[in-house]
């Protein structure tokens, strides 16, 4: 494969198996809970909670807890994005991509003895898991910044993107048979797994940009600095614009819809329990139905890009048709291409750094909407149904809210102050990725 295709293209089919591999790691649990814990029960006592000796025993976490456990990783997430960003601009981003993966899949392996330690231990691990995984997608925009030509990022985008999905409707109904076949530890083991070769193949064939690597073709890198060479000088080269990028209202609604987009992604994390807790299915049958509307996800995600790059080759202006698609998309299906794309788009130098911040305000959706379900179940425990109708009632919501703020406020063009360093730099010196 690296020996034929592209080297850009080898980045961005290894990006989507990186992308997989976190999903993996991400939702395990999503699927394992159902084995693991009666999903209806209200109780609790210290024994349930990590301190049994017979992992094939159910824990008898109640609802607030479960959502504790589904939304723990999402606290080391939403912290350790900036901070990745800094980490990819000092020592290189693709290698902080494969050491982090590398500690989680270890860490993720580890789950079920960790969880005989204590509840508690298990839930360190996981913020630990979220925190080390919340590299990846921040220093894949730096990456795509470097190695992405402008009228091909909704491709490599959206293929990086279709990972995730599609991860999640193959894993929730492997992970669903191998924890009522095998026991409720294998969906931990596997994917962790997945998550160590992933990381081995990643360190050795990916490089941090075209001019680093040993064997890309001199014609292929010519196309990708002609195409971004005079557009963006990378922001592992000069200091990042923190006022600016604070102080610019373009961000800041991203920033916003970013957030607020992010709960009917994450409504993904409790599908196997809604289906479990309102029709009373086992764990392979909640696990198969919770793919379904994944797979559409991922086929979204895969042909929008192409359509998107399409368009934009045609002439329109990228940010109308980003928007355009942004606003007529459905829960969160092809963000990508429009909200994704965007901040590469505003300010490509420093794209790992402004996703970054939005990433992380959307990462805060991935604790609070599992922890607003716990409280909305505990509240309406003699009608469950009315719980999830109101869950779901919110989070369409707070998808229109995300769509109407970025398309009235989200960023048309490159930002005077991305342009800063490259109309500084002297012409006489090649731009450095």
């Amino acid at each position: 494969m690296c020996g034929t295709l592209p080297k850009r293209w080898v980045l961005t089919i290894m990006a989507m198996f990186g992308a997989m591999s976190l999903a993996f790691l991400r939702f395990n649990l999503s699927s394992a809970i159902v084995e693991m814990v009666d999903v209806g029960s209200q109780d609790f006592n210290d024994s349930a909670m990590g301190n049994s000796s017979d992992l094939q025993s159910e824990f008898t976490w109640d609802a607030n807890q479960q959502g504790v456990a589904l939304g723990s990783y999402f606290y080391g997430y939403s912290i350790s994005q900036v901070f990745a960003a800094w980490c990819g601009r000092h020592f290189g981003r693709a290698r902080v991509i494969g050491i982090c993966s590398i500690v989680a899949s270890i860490l993720t392996i580890m789950i079920p003895v960790l969880l005989r330690i204590h509840f508690g231990v298990f839930i360190a691990a996981r913020i630990c898991i979220g925190a080390l995984w919340g590299s990846f997608f921040t220093l894949m925009h730096g990456l795509f910044g470097v190695w992405s030509p402008v009228d091909e990022r909704g491709k490599h985008l959206s293929i990086q993107m279709t990972g995730a999905p599609l991860a999640m409707a193959i894993g929730f109904p492997l992970n669903g048979y191998l924890a009522e076949d095998c026991g409720w530890q294998y969906p931990f083991i596997c994917t962790g797994s997945v998550g160590l070769v992933w990381s081995a193949i990643w360190l050795l064939i990916i490089h941090e940009s075209p001019n680093e690597h040993p064997r890309i073709h001199p014609d292929e890198k010519q196309l990708i600095n002609t195409s971004i060479g005079e557009e963006v000088e990378t922001d592992r080269t000069h200091n990042v614009e923190w006022v600016e990028i604070l102080k610019s209202p373009r961000v800041w609604s991203i920033i916003v819809a970013s957030f607020l987009e992010h709960m009917p992604t994450y409504l993904a994390l409790l599908l196997p329990t809604y289906i479990e807790n309102v029709f009373h299915l086992g764990v392979k049958e909640s696990s198969f139905l919770s793919c379904i509307p994944l797979i559409t996800r991922a086929v979204a995600y895969f042909t929008l890009g192409w359509i998107v790059d399409a368009i934009i080759a045609k002439g329109y202006r990228a940010s109308t048709v980003r928007k355009a698609v942004y606003f007529t998309e459905a829960a969160s299906t092809v963000t990508a291409t429009g909200i994704k794309a965007s901040v590469i788009d505003m300010a490509p130098g420093f794209s790992g750094v402004i996703f970054a911040i939005m990433n992380s305000s959307g990462s805060l959706m991935g604790f609070i909407t599992p922890q607003y379900a716990g409280i909305l179940r505990e509240a309406n425990s003699a009608e469950p149904n009315k719980a999830w109708e109101v869950l779901f009632l919110t989070s369409a919501a707070s998808y229109i809210v995300a769509s109407i703020i970025f398309v009235v406020f989200g960023p048309s063009r490159v930002e005077p102050w991305a342009k800063k360093e490259n109309a500084e730099t002297d012409e006489t010196e090649p731009l450095k990725p």
